[in-house]
């Protein structure tokens, strides 16, 4: 009866959802509830599912070599993309689904054409990621940061509009970063 009660719930929550997307979720909540406790396992299933649905609405062939894993709001990309650009519109997709809390975004780029600018990428994440974990200021762990051809995209969730300037800062003195957009949104919800 436990287990009716629960598909019923998670059938309510997904009802906008594809039946593939839904099924798949009531299948894993079931494995999860035992380890985080039913309400977690619910949040974090609805959270799979809505990046699901919004990531095929954005690029259907993207979803597919996509798996997305969420741990209390904490998400987890793996898999692979074509472009960088593809890369940082995911993660900033993603953290456009409510109770998103974190995005790691550890997707592959399949296209290398440009080595050189890879490497310079790489190393501007790099110094941003230091240079926000030692900053008292702000909890780095509330934002992405992507760099595609020296030009840096933030996203994420911060406090106040205070963090959104320190964390926008913080990229524009990284070495290779010639220009910075950010997406981070002030966090409204205050439960």
């Amino acid at each position: 009866m436990h287990k009716l009660f629960i598909f019923f719930i998670v059938l309510l929550l997904t009802q906008s959802c594809g039946p593939l997307v839904g099924g798949i979720g009531v299948v894993a909540i079931g494995s999860a509830a035992k380890e985080k406790g039913m309400g977690t396992a619910i949040n974090d299933n609805v959270i799979n599912i809505n990046i699901l649905n919004a990531i095929y609405k954005w690029d259907e062939k993207v979803a597919k070599d996509l798996k997305i894993n969420v741990d209390n709001g904490s998400v987890l990309i793996t898999g692979k993309v074509k472009t960088a650009d593809k890369k940082v519109i995911l993660t900033k997709i993603v953290w456009e689904v409510k109770g998103v809390r974190e995005v790691v975004n550890k997707a592959q780029i399949s296209d290398m054409s440009n080595i050189k600018n890879l490497a310079r990428d790489v190393a501007s994440v790099g110094e941003i990621r230091a240079r926000m974990l030692t900053n008292i200021k702000i909890n780095s762990l509330n934002f992405s940061v992507d760099v595609v051809n020296d030009i840096a995209y933030l996203s994420g969730i911060a406090s106040s509009e205070e963090e959104i300037k320190i964390v926008t800062d913080i990229a524009k003195k990284a070495r290779f970063v010639k220009e910075v957009f950010s997406y981070i949104k002030v966090n409204t919800d205050k439960r």
